[in-house]
């Protein structure tokens, strides 16, 4: 990361014409933290000059909220200086660059003095991708870190969740309107809660545990917690879930010939996909929407039918299969696939095989760490 702590790189004026985007973040940060001074954190060589950073500072502020904390906020996905769209003054209620400022919450200790700078570099990653991809993060979205949220910790934090940030109101610029986007770390067995209903449905249940969901890198997996599970639960079952794709390592269609009879549909699938269906079927079909898992070059759909319509294939190609489930056969076959090696039935649908390969868990190097089996 190419930056300097100083307060310097931040506009000495920010309410100067060209840089009242900035002021406006400063505004909003008023409001919570008076006049406190926060650290600053600039990029010595602008992005649209050639830099490496994206974002041209991240502010940090101490906060005793929740329990004592760093709280950064960036200035960058926004428009700071009013040059990257001149419509502003022709249609006030767009968003300001990208929309958003991101924000992330990180507990401190109580001696520490300085604001650890690996969440520094963390923000300079999440911007990169959004700069180069056009992917713009919103409340509700999730993603993997595909490792440690902080590289080489030994923490269960490995993925992300996005909410707005509890104590930042929405903001209206001179260059358009922002909110700020707390950034939250959760662990893949609460992310699998996630995505089993919606991200900010699941963080209210977390947050009695995770007050303004500050990340906290030594924290077990709330998950299992009774009142947690209870919450997710029920708030599954009555607005199901909003994840339409999942990924797994292994999925392949092949047809197996057999002597006097119709050939079978083979489906090959990981025992991790085998996991994350029986957790995302209920969540999805009986709502009427439908459930793809995809990977190793292959799509299967999984689409709700009626009462007498189900077990139907259709082949969209070699490696795209659609199948529908009325709600029996869905639990049919929840009961009798499991996630270990093996070749399963279904009873109800007939001329089909599902064969399980055991699943390698890999970490964020690629090595074989372990493998998921049902139990």
């Amino acid at each position: 990361m190419n930056s300097r702590n100083t307060h310097d790189s931040a506009p000495q004026n920010p309410e100067e014409e060209g840089c009242q985007g900035w002021g406006a973040i400063d505004a909003a940060l008023q409001t919570v933290y008076g006049d406190q001074q926060p650290a600053h954190y600039g990029t010595a060589i602008k992005f649209r000059l050639g830099g490496a950073d994206p974002l041209d500072g991240i502010s940090v502020y101490r906060s005793e909220q929740g329990g004592p904390h760093w709280h950064y906020v960036t200035y960058g996905f926004s428009d700071l200086y009013g040059d990257l769209d001149d419509s502003y003054d022709i249609a006030p209620e767009k968003p300001s660059g990208y929309g958003f400022e991101m924000t992330f919450r990180l507990a401190r200790d109580v001696d520490e003095q300085e604001p650890p700078a690996w969440p520094l570099n963390f923000l300079q990653n999440m911007a990169r991708y959004v700069f180069r991809t056009g992917n713009v993060f919103a409340p509700g979205h999730w993603m993997t870190a595909n490792g440690p949220i902080k590289t080489g910790a030994d923490t269960l934090l490995t993925e992300m969740g996005f909410v707005t940030d509890p104590e930042l109101a929405p903001i209206h610029t001179p260059y358009g309107d922002l909110m700020f986007l707390q950034l939250v770390a959760l662990t893949s067995d609460e992310l699998r809660e996630v995505r089993r209903w919606n991200v900010q449905g699941a963080l209210q249940a977390m947050l009695p545990y995770m007050p303004l969901w500050i990340v906290d890198l030594a924290r077990p997996s709330l998950h299992e917690l009774p009142d947690v599970q209870a919450a997710i639960d029920a708030g599954a079952a009555r607005d199901g879930s909003k994840t339409g794709v999942l990924y797994n390592d292994v999925l392949g269609f092949t047809q197996r010939k057999r002597l006097l009879r119709s050939p079978q549909t083979v489906i090959k699938l990981g025992s991790l996909g085998v996991r994350d269906l029986k957790a995302m079927l209920p969540a999805r079909l009986p709502h009427g929407r439908p459930l793809i898992l995809a990977g190793d070059g292959s799509t299967l759909e999984l689409v709700p039918a009626g009462d007498s319509e189900g077990g139907l294939l259709d082949w969209h190609s070699d490696h795209e299969l659609k199948l529908s489930l009325t709600p029996a056969q869905m639990q049919a076959w929840k009961q009798a696939v499991k996630g270990r090696d093996g070749e399963y039935t279904v009873p109800g649908l007939a001329g089909l095989v599902w064969q399980v390969k055991t699943s390698m868990i890999t970490d964020d190097h690629g090595k074989v760490t372990g493998a998921y089996v049902e139990q």
